[in-house]
This record gives structure tokens, sequence and C-alpha cells, in this order.
């Protein structure tokens, strides 16, 4: 327990409890065992409580410090690596065409040349008479 009494003045037995009068006059009475068990059933329904809630920040403190943490590295970064992006000494770089993507675009190239030139002489085809 963490401290000896209770601070609504019960004792640490829970066996009698103290009051003021209206005029100021402290009056103890003795508790029955009912009501130490409900004392004792909100002691600890309290300390549970308290346990719940402490598990809680503990949980929730490195879940918000890596929310910190990864908000701020994103906010960097992206400014960082656009400010690196739209550098103009890069642009000539940036711009140019891989040399895969080259390959690709010449063989395609080369093959729509080669299926214009089949579709003229199929063309080509239609226009022969029958025999």
């Amino acid at each position: 327990r963490r401290s000896s009494e209770i601070s609504s003045g019960i004792n640490a037995e829970y066996g009698q409890s103290s009051e003021r009068t209206a005029s100021g006059k402290e009056v103890d009475h003795k508790l029955t065992r009912r009501e130490r068990e409900e004392v004792q059933m909100i002691e600890r329904l309290v300390c549970q409580y308290f346990t719940i809630i402490r598990k809680q920040l503990q949980d929730s403190i490195p879940k918000t410090i890596m929310h910190f943490m990864v908000s701020y590295l994103a906010k960097n970064l992206s400014s960082s690596l656009i400010s690196e992006l739209y550098s103009e000494d890069r642009f000539d770089e940036l711009l140019s065409e891989s040399e895969s993507v080259r390959k690709k675009r010449e063989r395609a190239s080369k093959m729509l040349d080669a299926l214009a030139e089949a579709q003229k002489v199929l063309g080509g085809l239609r226009d022969i008479p029958d025999v």
C-alpha cells in the first residue's frame, strides 16, 4: 500500500472513519464489515486503474516519440530531396535517356517501321486480280 491511511480519514485497518459536523466537531464511527469490504474493493479498483493508466502511458510514449521522429524526418528529407532534384546542374543528367530505354525505343521504332512495310505489302496484295 502506498500510504497507511486513505485520504478520507479511514485508517489502514478500515475499522473506523472520522468526519466533521457542521459545527466543526470531529466524530468517529466504526465501519461495518460491508463498508470495510467496499472500501477495500474501491482501493483495489483505484490501484488497478492506475496500473492500467501507467501501462497505457508506457505504451504511448515510444509511439509518440516515433511519430515525431518520422514526421520530422519526412518533412526534412522531402525538402532536401526536392532541393537536390531541382538543382540546375543536374537537369541534363536527369532528363537524359537511360541506355536500356534507348535500346527499347530503337527496337520499337524498327518494329513500327517493319509493321508499316508489311501493311503496305498486304495492301498491295488486295489489288492483285484473282486468277
